[in-house]
C-alpha cells in the first residue's frame, strides 16, 4: 500500500509520489541525483525521502544509485570547473564586488583543506555543485574528490534512506524540519575531529 504524504501542493509531485513504485519514478531520481551535483538548485533528498518510503525494501538499492549518480554529476562539475577554470576567474575579476584576494583566499582554502571542504559540500547543506566546480577550478586532485564524494554523498543519502526506512512518515516530517540541524551539527563535529587530528 503506498504511502500517501504532501511535500508540496504541485500536481506534478502528487503524481510522482503516486508512481513511486515505477521503474520512471526511480529514472528521474537518478536523473536529479546527476543534474543537482552540476547546476540544479533543488535538493534530491526529498525525492530520495519518497522513494524510499513507498519502497522501503529497496533502500540499500536506491541509495546506492542515487549516490552513484551524484558523485557522477559531481566529477562532470569538477571537469567543467577543470577546463573552464580560467574563464571563471577572468568573470569573477571584472565584477566589482569580488576582490582578487577573496579568490586567493578561496584557492589557499582548497590547497589546505580541501579534503574537508569537499567533505562538507558532500553531506551538509553546504551546495555541492558549487564544491564539485570550484574543486575542478583549484585542480584538486580528481581521486580526492572522487573519494570524498563518495564518502560524504553516501553517508548523506544512507542517512535518509535510513530514517524514513525506520520511522516512515515521522521519518519524513524529522528531515523536513530538522535536517538542517542534524547535518549541521555532524559536519561540526567532522569539522572539530579534522582540525584536532589532522
Amino acid at each position: 500500500m503506498k504511502t500517501k504524504i504532501k511535500i508540496t501542493n504541485t500536481s506534478f509531485f502528487q503524481k510522482l509520489i503516486e508512481q513511486s513504485k515505477s521503474i520512471y519514478a526511480r529514472i528521474l531520481l537518478y536523473f536529479i541525483s546527476f543534474i543537482e551535483a552540476i547546476f540544479f538548485p533543488i535538493p534530491v533528498d526529498p525525492l530520495l525521502a519518497v522513494l524510499v518510503l513507498n519502497n522501503k525494501e529497496k533502500y540499500i538499492k536506491l541509495s546506492i544509485f542515487c549516490t552513484l549518480a551524484s558523485v557522477i554529476g559531481g566529477i562532470a562539475g569538477w571537469l567543467l570547473g577543470y577546463f573552464i577554470g580560467e574563464e571563471i576567474e577572468e568573470l569573477l575579476t571584472i565584477i566589482p564586488w569580488i576582490k582578487n584576494d577573496s579568490f586567493n583566499d578561496v584557492k589557499i582554502a582548497f590547497d589546505q583543506h580541501g579534503i574537508l571542504l569537499i567533505f562538507l559540500g558532500a553531506f551538509t547543506p553546504l551546495p555541492y555543485k558549487i564544491i564539485s566546480v570550484t574543486s575542478g577550478v583549484f585542480h584538486v586532485n580528481i581521486l580526492v574528490f572522487f573519494v570524498m564524494s563518495l564518502l560524504g554523498r553516501g553517508l548523506r543519502f544512507f542517512l535518509v534512506s535510513l530514517i524514513v526506512k525506520n520511522l516512515g512518515d515521522k521519518g519524513i516530517y524529522l528531515l523536513k524540519k530538522h535536517t538542517f540541524i542534524i547535518s549541521s551539527l555532524f559536519g561540526l563535529i567532522v569539522i572539530i575531529m579534522y582540525l584536532i587530528f589532522i
